[in-house]
């Protein structure tokens, strides 16, 4: 029994260039009809081309179908499905981490107004940083990320998992980029040499609203130590309160830029 092209492209939901392509990569091969020189395929073709659809599906290339079925059909098979196999995993393992990350943010950031002007204790996991810029209030230098370290933090699969951190200082406050240790494991990331690395720690935590571009006074930061003295506890010597931002909108009217404070303490 013989097809035509457009029998076949129908048969099996390819488009005719897709048939094309195929027989192009030696997948399958056409006659030629003697009376129009139209191409034309045997039932076995049309077989070789619905097996060939299903190696592509299972990640084998259609360039490589023909010489796998020519040569060592059973190992080339079990070395293409292996190596496809492995893809998924690592696929379905980063998608996982990447659900836990996108859950932990969507618990986190319509909590976070309600808890502003609260406090409470939590042990804050060992990250790695890289600086981003020097600000004063809302007064900022030169962004001064480097091109290596944006190479890792914008990376497609990196970023969701990176945060807006910041250091406070007396008279400023150094913006960086963030991710946790744990994550950047899972990832396998290699960091460049620049970024820091921060060891998990006890930190008294409180929100802040640091309010509309413009109004952010780093007063606002003094709250926490100064409830953290008034409660006795132990701050750590020569660790920075660090913080994060949770998140920065219009929500009522009025725009808010929330984050949380980090002080380190000793238990």
């Amino acid at each position: 029994m013989e097809y035509s092209i457009g029998e076949v492209s129908n048969i099996l939901n390819l488009s005719k260039d897709m048939v094309r392509y195929y027989e192009k990569q030696g997948a399958i091969k056409a006659s030629r009809n003697p009376e129009n020189n139209y191409r034309t395929y045997e039932t076995m073709e049309v077989f070789w081309l619905l097996e060939a659809v299903q190696h592509k599906s299972w990640g084998i290339p259609i360039s490589e179908i023909a010489d796998v079925r020519k040569n060592r059909y059973d190992q080339n098979t079990d070395t293409f499905l292996s190596r496809k196999i492995g893809e998924l995993k690592d696929e379905i393992a980063y998608k996982e981490l990447l659900r836990g990350r996108l859950e932990n943010i969507r618990e986190q950031i319509p909590l976070s107004r309600i808890n502003v002007g609260n406090f409470w204790v939590r042990r804050t996991p060992a990250a790695w940083t890289c600086h981003l810029v020097t600000g004063r209030g809302d007064q900022y230098d030169r962004i001064s990320i480097s091109a290596k370290e944006s190479r890792v933090v914008f990376d497609e699969k990196n970023i969701p998992f990176f945060e807006n951190g910041f250091i406070v200082y007396d008279d400023r406050v150094e913006w960086e980029m963030m991710i946790r240790k744990d994550f950047a494991d899972a990832l396998k990331i290699t960091l460049p040499e620049t970024f820091t690395f921060i060891p998990e720690a006890a930190a008294l935590c409180t929100n802040v609203d640091i309010g509309e571009i413009g109004e952010f006074d780093p007063k606002v930061f003094e709250a926490l130590p100064a409830y953290a003295r008034s409660k006795g506890y132990s701050i750590r010597e020569n660790e920075p309160m660090r913080g994060i931002l949770l998140g920065r909108g219009y929500d009522d009217g009025r725009f808010h830029r929330i984050v949380r404070l980090n002080l380190p303490i000793q238990i």
